[in-house]
């Protein structure tokens, strides 16, 4: 008897179709060696993801390193890009050091990004001093930024981890120092820089005598005046260790970049990268007074 051709598909709807995507992401998450290696010889894909992560990723993340080498031995890719990003972030954390070194030993980039971080600033966010090491020592870069300019030390310094920081600076953290700009100041556009003020920074500091203090300092007779020094506001440690008078040039390597000149700052903005604005801005700041500090 033929079958009906409008039966098949019915027929077939019953049929269970055996999964072993799910047998493998499932065994890796349990840290089930010999169920990993079983879902692999029935023809698993190894880095295939769930639509979430691989297989190695899950392995790592729930700390299974055995799983994890298995993996690795039988060719999972340690670099693969997965939503929750590269194996390497998973294995960054207190308790994960040896999966950490497994992976660098194995090939994963210490430079691996996920949402605009990289795994140093990770390792970092969680204090662990053993992560940070780990990755430096194969290759992480100290002075990678996040998406909105933080630097590992940065982290480290705003956090008060003093063992970190002090690592970090020993292994290439390059604080940069702009040019200098006072003899700039007699030519700079007062006005231009007034304009600047009022769209970048007015939000965040008063610039009026006796005017409220709003998120950041007033910035009356700023120039000339005692560091980290107003009344009822709360410092970082990085500013309130800077010692003396705000001159022309410390406020120029402080504006350059806040977060690169003195890391550890609560003022978390890009700063004025550029020369020309940042003169302007300065020359402003300058007016700022009833008896202006004199021009170089």
């Amino acid at each position: 008897m033929r079958m009906s051709l409008l039966f098949i598909p019915l027929l077939l709807a019953h049929i269970p179709i055996v999964s072993h995507a799910a047998d493998i992401h499932d065994a890796a998450m349990n840290g089930d060696v010999a169920a990993i290696a079983a879902a692999l010889d029935a023809g698993a894909g190894i880095n295939e993801s769930d639509g979430t992560a691989t297989p190695l990723y899950f392995a790592v993340w729930m700390g299974h390193i055995e799983a994890a080498k298995l993996l690795i031995e039988r060719g999972a890719d340690v670099n693969a890009q997965t939503a929750l990003g590269p194996p390497l972030m998973a294995a960054v954390g207190v308790g994960k050091i040896d999966l950490l070194n497994l992976l660098l030993e194995r090939g994963a980039d210490p430079n691996s990004v996920r949402g605009g971080e990289f795994a140093l600033h990770v390792a970092v966010t969680l204090d662990c001093l053993d992560c940070v090491k780990a990755l430096v020592e194969a290759g992480a870069d100290v002075n990678a930024k996040t998406m909105d300019g933080k630097t590992p030390l940065h982290l480290a310094k705003s956090r008060g981890q003093r063992e970190v920081a002090d690592y970090l600076l020993s292994h290439g953290v390059v604080l940069p120092t702009p040019a200098p700009i006072s003899m700039k100041l007699a030519s700079a556009d007062v006005e231009k820089g007034r304009t600047y003020f009022t769209h970048a920074c007015d939000r965040c500091h008063n610039a009026e005598p006796k005017g409220v203090t709003k998120t950041g300092p007033n910035l009356w007779s700023v120039v000339g005046r005692d560091k980290a020094s107003m009344a009822n506001m709360r410092y970082s440690d990085a500013l309130l260790g800077w010692e003396g008078v705000w001159t022309y040039e410390d406020l120029n390597r402080y504006l350059f970049g806040p977060m690169l000149t003195t890391p550890g700052v609560k003022m978390e903005t890009p700063g004025v990268p550029d020369e020309t604005e940042r003169v302007n801005v300065i020359a402003y700041l300058r007016t700022l007074s009833d008896k202006p500090i004199p021009l170089p």
